[in-house]
């Protein structure tokens, strides 16, 4: 037969010496609330014997019970109006070596806005790594030069480009597809736009539907200049 322990110790700040005993009341409290009902609180509190210490220990050679931990830390935020960050580790281990017996993860706490910014799982980590580690990486992600790519920027190239990068990063920080793809937006504007054509009686911009009618270009929705239209008819300086 295995016993599997979760182990766990770390001095957590109270913000001052003055707020030791009432930490340490807090944590009493909270482990009677659960033991009412039924549940054990899973870890140990005591003050830290350096002298003026502002810390409890908190601490669990068996069973440690992480989420309680988290709720503990929690309240005493809230009563003694904790700022900062708080982070500690744990560790999963087994009496015998199972395969299954032994990992551990990490939590960050943000006090002063009393909540969990940050948790990893050691298990789960090593999955996703993995993962990520085997998608294929694309060489024109990874060479890719906005000056050299710019040369006969087309919209294939555009796609082919946001896709390999998307590939590449997205597992890592989805909000740069969002970024490059904005840059390629830009770009790509800028590039393939049309050029401008003139008329050649006023020389202000316009266009030529598909239809064959040319207009000027204004400001209304539909992009017609109809005044300068009645005046005389938009003609190209040259062919667009």
């Amino acid at each position: 037969m295995a016993n599997y322990y979760t182990l766990l110790s770390v001095l957590f700040p109270v913000g001052a010496a003055d707020n030791v005993a009432p930490a340490l009341a807090l944590y009493r409290q909270f482990r009677d609330e659960l033991e009412e009902n039924d549940e054990w609180i899973g870890f140990a509190a005591e003050a830290d014997d350096a002298p003026g210490s502002a810390d409890l220990w908190l601490h669990a050679d068996e069973d440690a019970d992480i989420e309680h931990v988290i709720a503990f830390a929690l309240r005493c935020a809230e009563a003694f109006d904790l700022q900062g960050l708080f982070g500690f580790c744990w560790t999963n281990t087994c009496s015998k070596a199972r395969l299954d017996g032994y990992g551990g993860g990490a939590q960050l706490l943000d006090l002063g806005k009393r909540e969990s910014v940050a948790r990893m799982d050691c298990e789960q980590w090593v999955r996703e790594e993995a993962a990520r580690l085997r998608e294929p990486t694309n060489a024109a992600a990874v060479a890719f030069n906005p000056v050299s790519a710019a040369q006969g920027w087309t919209v294939t190239t555009q796609a082919d480009l946001l896709l390999s990068f998307i590939s590449q990063e997205i597992a890592a920080d989805p909000a740069v597809a969002g970024r490059f793809g904005a840059f390629l937006a830009t770009v790509s504007g800028e590039l393939d736009g049309p050029e401008e054509v003139l008329c050649r009686e006023c020389g202000k911009p316009m266009f030529i539907e598909e239809n064959g009618v040319s207009h000027h270009e204004g400001g209304g929705l539909d992009g017609i200049d109809y005044t300068l239209d009645l005046d005389h008819v938009a003609i190209a300086e040259r062919e667009p």
